[in-house]
């Protein structure tokens, strides 16, 4: 059957969404890259849906996304109704397929799209700011920061960092994390959030940590809890543990295998489901490879004998 234009051009706009959708995943190889390329120079209406395409996938990664979307979505059901298929109808349907694909499949895409610095699930990055202090952050963690000549703030609005703090006594250096700011002068430390509660752990010199209720000193080696508006009591960290992350490990001694899957599920798009509730309270000690996750999970089959069903998006 011969492709009408108007189906060439509603085609060339879902391969475009969907070529999008594929470049931003942050694991292109060159070969995928080479692909694209020659697919874009087809022709100028290849190019052309590209550029739209481009222009959609920004518009909806702004505050107004949802609104937007429902705008797209009412303005597609009019032109359904006047029978007018055109190539705005195309990108509405490509639209609402990118919706579902990132709410589904990239939540993290969804996720603080205006922050200053951001990372997505399995990626972690290092940013020198310019004090000369240096964030590093885990998977799926955004941040902001803010300089100024009375002091150095960042506001971690979800997931990890490790903050290496310049030296300067005009300026002090805070990190908030919900109600909860930890203030440092020349020291390293680690901040944990999940957007409800946390914990602070601290690696080389002095911190203060203060909740809306309560304040807390710590000292190297020392960790504290923190939920809503309450700190917890201070406890001996597991450094090592703490900060293996930073050198490619996660380590764990002495916890729920529940627990070990959680955290190993922060790392991999592919969520983890345990079968057996029972094998999950056993205590484990796990030391994973974050980028050869798969390979501890088939170890974990054929040594504990347990059924672990998981899949792998990307």
């Amino acid at each position: 059957m011969t492709e009408t234009p108007q189906q060439f051009r509603e085609r060339l706009s879902q391969a475009a969404v969907a070529w999008q959708v594929r470049l931003s995943s942050g694991d292109v190889s060159d070969a995928t890259r080479a692909e694209f390329d020659h697919w874009r120079q087809q022709s100028a209406a290849h190019e052309q849906a590209y550029q739209e395409a481009v222009q959609l996938w920004q518009q909806l990664s702004g505050p107004l996304q949802a609104d937007r979307q429902r705008r797209l979505a009412l303005a597609a059901s009019q032109q359904h109704r006047r029978q007018t298929r055109n190539r705005t109808l195309g990108l509405a349907v490509a639209a609402s397929m990118v919706l579902l694909v990132l709410a589904v499949l990239f939540p993290d895409y969804l996720r603080h799209p205006l922050a200053d610095y951001r990372t997505h699930i399995g990626e972690q990055t290092s940013i020198q700011l310019a004090d000369g202090s240096v964030i590093h952050l885990n998977t799926d963690t955004a941040v902001n920061v803010s300089l100024s000549d009375q002091e150095r703030r960042i506001e971690l609005l979800d997931g990890e960092a490790e903050f290496e703090v310049a030296h300067d006594r005009t300026r002090p250096f805070r990190v908030s994390a919900g109600h909860t700011t930890t203030e440092a002068l020349g020291t390293r430390f680690i901040v944990r959030y999940d957007g409800s509660g946390g914990n602070v752990t601290l690696l080389q010199g002095k911190i203060r940590t203060a909740a809306p209720s309560t304040t807390a000193t710590l000292s190297a080696g020392q960790q504290i809890a923190f939920h809503a508006d309450d700190l917890g009591t201070v406890q001996t960290a597991d450094v090592n543990s703490a900060e293996a992350w930073r050198h490619g490990r996660l380590l764990m001694n002495f916890v729920p295998l529940k627990q070990a899957i959680a955290e190993i599920n922060r790392y991999r798009r592919g969520q983890i489901r345990l079968l057996d509730d029972k094998l999950g309270e056993k205590e484990v000690n796990i030391a994973v490879d974050i980028q050869h996750i798969d390979a501890w999970l088939e170890a974990l089959e054929r040594t504990m004998g347990v059924k672990l069903l998981y899949f792998k998006i990307l």
